[in-house]
């Protein structure tokens, strides 16, 4: 069981690793904090395409984890821990966004 557990962590890892650096390549510099009033319109819909695939993914993680053990171990916790970091960067993202009236 914890084999299968960490087969799926790494597979997990791979997979938001892969996510990240697709957004990598594809987002604007990473220097920008706020929302930036000079956001193109294929800017905010790329940004709003990866929160969507992002969110798709980090359902999936949920999901997984519920397979993992019915008890509190290190690495369920683990899990659980990485889905809230996930969850936090989402909304850091949704921030970034403009409001939705301004199209």
């Amino acid at each position: 069981m914890i084999f299968r557990a960490a087969i799926l962590f790494f597979a997990l890892c791979f997979a938001a690793a892969g996510l990240m650096a697709q957004n990598a390549r594809s987002a604007a510099p990473p220097a920008v904090t706020s929302p930036s009033p000079g956001m193109s319109e294929q800017q905010v819909d790329d940004l709003r395409a990866d929160i969507v695939r992002m969110k798709n993914l980090v359902q999936q993680m949920e999901i997984n984890l519920a397979f993992v053990d019915t008890t509190q171990s290190p690495l369920k916790h683990q899990f659980q821990l990485e889905i809230d970091l996930w969850k936090t960067m989402i909304v850091h993202m949704e921030k970034q966004l403009p409001p939705a009236h301004a199209h």
